[in-house]
């Protein structure tokens, strides 16, 4: 069953099909001494895309509100919590890795879009 999502079970390699950049953001100081951030791309991969909902919460008077979008990527061990995913022109923040049953054959990455509403 193809639409079914088993999530102890390896994806479907047909599944890896959106074309992604995974990096972080590098401050450097630029010549006047000021911070100037600079993006830093470690890798472009094939991943699947899952949207894992939307979560409001209100922080300052502002209503913020965070989708999820769960990726899964083939394995690699350079990815950390705090790159982002670029993907549809937004880069998204990776709050949370995870393994598929521990076998080092593909990586969940969990990540966050934020934006804030005033309202």
């Amino acid at each position: 069953m193809r639409g079914y999502k088993n999530f102890e079970s390896d994806p479907h390699p047909g599944d890896l099909r959106h074309l992604v950049e995974i990096g972080y953001t590098e401050n450097t100081v630029n010549e006047n001494g000021y911070p100037e951030p600079n993006d830093v791309v470690v890798c472009r991969t094939w991943a699947s895309v899952v949207d894992a909902g939307n979560q409001h919460y209100r922080a300052a008077d502002v209503m913020n509100a965070e989708q999820v979008i769960n990726f899964t990527i083939r394995y690699r061990d350079d990815i950390k919590p705090g790159m982002w995913v670029r993907f549809r022109g937004e880069k998204w923040d990776i709050s949370t890795l995870g393994e598929y049953a521990f076998k080092r054959t593909y990586l969940g990455l969990k990540a966050s879009l934020s934006k804030g509403v005033s309202g």
